[in-house]
């Protein structure tokens, strides 16, 4: 039987939901059934993991930022590679890559186009230009879009909204491989001392890159408010990216940098949470972000920003607290609260979820029984 030559594309593979859950897709979907391929810009921290692979290949001139020559440039080696492989699914992922994609894959008349929208890039947090940019540019590809595939029920109420869809969508959860974080790491002690982190220390865990996205300088803004109150509170920042410098020198301009530990991307994320005495999330858009629900199945209690894809996971004064990111008085008095009741952490904590959705293996599952479906269409 001919196999089905399924085309993923991506911008760049930093550390994300949306580039670990394209990998695992990449490397996981049936063999006997799909001959896949991988495509995506240059850098990244995950790029280590797959670059010997078969079928994995880098366009050199892809990025995030707009440059119209590199774009144009960018556009003619996305069709030179797709032209080559003549796949039967192109499957785009983030922004960039997603206009790029599915406009050449348009061209070259590929039989299914499948869009995968991990938040959108015209938020009211974006300038002006680049939300008119985005928003005009996703208008005009969504009507070379065969399909699209949702990760938060919010982007799905933005999009119809934007009249980018009509019911040509599915809703697939961000999956990743669930079963490392129902476990619990038996030293913790080696892994605060692995960080610096005293007995009487108070861990405030937070999952991001350094990108403006993610809110970090509000963050310091109020763990600020909480360092007034409480001076053994430390913040944990499991990330890296290019906003490093600026915000080590924020916190050193504040006094705080011996509160904050910025060990940079870690891999075993899983053992970095049981450390965590709480979460937090700053983040000023979402899709729908890994990191809280990674965090809810270690039975952390969190406080984070009230936005889409937020909202999904964390359920106010249930498993815990949503607030307004802008809000730094209020957001502060919601960790100390957190820090000063053991027994609403527990409470919080213990709320009960069904994240089995979001299991990587379901969502290959899921995507491979879209492939199918659009492919005999």
């Amino acid at each position: 039987m001919k196999k089905i030559k399924v085309v993923h594309i991506i911008t760049k593979l930093e550390l994300g939901g949306a580039q670990i859950n394209t990998i695992y897709t990449y490397e996981n979907l049936n063999l006997e059934e799909f001959e896949t391929y991988l495509v995506c810009g240059p850098g990244g921290v995950l790029i280590d993991k797959i670059e010997k692979r078969e079928r994995f290949i880098i366009i050199k001139d892809l990025q995030r930022e707009i440059r119209p020559v590199k774009d144009l440039k960018t556009f003619f080696q996305v069709f030179k590679v797709l032209k080559k492989i003549n796949p039967d699914i192109v499957h785009t992922h983030s922004s960039k890559a997603g206009i790029m994609g599915r406009m050449t894959a348009f061209i070259l008349k590929v039989p299914v186009i499948i869009h995968s929208v991990h938040g959108f890039s015209f938020s009211p947090f974006h300038s002006l230009f680049k939300r008119n940019f985005f928003l005009v540019a996703e208008k005009i590809v969504s009507k070379l879009t065969t399909h699209f595939v949702f990760v938060s029920k919010d982007d799905i109420k933005v999009a119809k909204q934007k009249k980018l869809v009509k019911d040509n969508y599915t809703l697939i959860r961000s999956g990743f491989q669930k079963m490392k974080f129902l476990k619990k790491n038996s030293n913790l002690a080696s892994i605060r001392k692995k960080y610096n982190i005293k007995d009487k220390d108070f861990v405030c865990g937070v999952i991001a890159p350094f990108k403006p996205q993610k809110g970090l300088f509000h963050l310091i803004e109020i763990a600020s408010m909480v360092l007034e109150k409480r001076k053994n509170v430390v913040f944990f920042i499991a990330g890296d990216g290019k906003l490093r410098e600026e915000i080590e020198h924020r916190l050193k301009k504040r006094g705080i940098l011996e509160n904050f530990r910025l060990p940079g991307f870690i891999f075993d994320i899983e053992n970095a949470i049981d450390i965590f005495d709480i979460g937090i999330s700053t983040a000023l858009w979402e899709g729908l972000p890994q990191s809280l629900i990674q965090m809810r199945l270690k039975k952390k209690s969190i406080v984070a920003s009230n936005i889409s894809g937020n909202v999904e996971v964390i359920k106010h004064n249930k498993n815990g607290f949503l607030v307004d990111v802008f809000d730094y008085r209020k957001f502060s008095e919601k960790i100390l609260f957190l820090i000063n009741n053991e027994k609403e952490r527990e409470r919080l904590s213990n709320f009960k979820e069904d994240f089995s959705e979001w299991d990587a293996d379901f969502m290959v599952k899921a995507q491979e029984r879209l492939y199918l479906l659009l492919g005999k269409n």
